[in-house]
C-alpha cells in the first residue's frame, strides 16, 4: 500500500512516541498501521482502491480482549460475573473514552470522509485495527506490553456499575412513569461483525437511540442516551 510522505511521516513519529516506541518498522507492516487508521467513508470519498480497516479491525477485537481479559484474570480475584463485567472496558463507549484520555493523538491519525464525524464507535474500531497492525509486526507480548502500558490504569479504574439499563428504569419508578421498552431498530455489517441499533421507549415515545456490536452494549447505550435526555450530560 502506497502512503505519501506527509503521512508516512505523522505515522513514524506516533510509532516512535514513548506510548508505542516501534521505531523501525517496515514497509509491509507501515502500510497496515495506516490501514488500520482508514475508515471507509474516506475510501468513499477519495475513492482510493486500498482497503479500509474492517478486516483489521475483526482481529484486533480478539487480540485486544485477550489482552484485557489476561489483564483482569491476573489482577481481580472476583467471580466470573466480576470479571465480565470488568470486560465491559472494552465496549465502544468506553474504548473510545480511554484513547481520548490516553492523550496520544491517536484520534487526529484516523481518516474518515468530510462529512463524517469521528464517533466512539470509528475511535474504538480504528483502535482495534491498530492493535491487529501491531500483534502482526512485534507479536502477542509486544502488544500486550504496549496495551499495557497505554491503558492499565484505564482499566484499573473504570467503574463496573455504570449499569444504564438499570438507572433508567430506577429513574423511571421513582418519576412513577411506565417501564422502558426496548426495540430492535436495525442490524447492518457483515455476519462476523455485526452491528445492532436499539431505541427506548417510554410510554409510547422514543428517548433514545444506541448502537453496539452486540444487543447488550446497544441497549446500554440506547439507555444511556436517554438518561442523557432526561438527566443532563452526566446522568451517572
Amino acid at each position: 500500500m502506497e502512503i505519501d510522505r506527509d503521512r508516512e511521516r505523522l505515522l513514524r513519529a506516533f510509532l516512535s512516541s514513548p506510548a508505542i516506541g516501534r521505531r523501525r518498522a517496515g514497509a509491509e507492516a507501515l502500510g497496515r498501521y495506516h490501514q488500520a487508521l482508514v475508515h471507509r467513508s474516506h475510501l468513499r470519498e477519495t475513492g482510493e482502491i486500498a482497503g479500509d480497516n474492517e478486516r483489521l479491525e475483526f482481529l484486533g477485537d480478539r487480540v485486544l480482549n485477550l489482552i484485557v481479559a489476561e489483564f483482569v484474570f491476573r489482577n481481580y480475584p472476583g467471580s466470573e460475573g466480576e470479571l465480565t463485567a470488568r470486560m465491559e472496558w472494552t465496549e465502544n463507549r468506553n474504548l473510545a473514552r480511554a484513547i481520548t484520555a490516553a492523550d496520544i493523538g491517536f484520534e487526529d491519525l484516523i481518516l474518515v470522509g468530510s462529512r463524517q464525524e469521528k464517533t466512539p464507535g470509528i475511535i474504538a474500531g480504528a483502535f482495534e485495527a491498530f492493535v491487529a497492525a501491531l500483534y502482526l509486526d512485534v507479536g502477542l507480548a509486544r502488544t500486550n506490553a504496549i496495551i499495557g502500558r497505554l491503558m492499565a490504569d484505564e482499566i484499573r479504574n473504570f467503574r463496573t456499575d455504570r449499569n444504564y439499563k438499570k438507572t433508567l428504569q430506577e429513574y423511571l419508578q421513582k418519576q412513577d412513569r411506565s417501564l422502558p421498552v426496548y426495540i430492535l431498530e436495525g442490524r447492518s455489517g457483515v455476519p462476523h461483525q455485526p452491528r445492532f441499533t436499539y431505541t427506548v421507549s417510554v410510554e409510547g415515545e422514543v428517548i433514545g437511540r444506541g448502537s453496539g456490536r452486540s444487543k447488550a452494549e446497544a441497549t446500554q447505550n440506547a439507555a444511556h442516551e436517554a438518561l442523557i435526555l432526561l438527566k443532563g450530560p452526566h446522568p451517572g
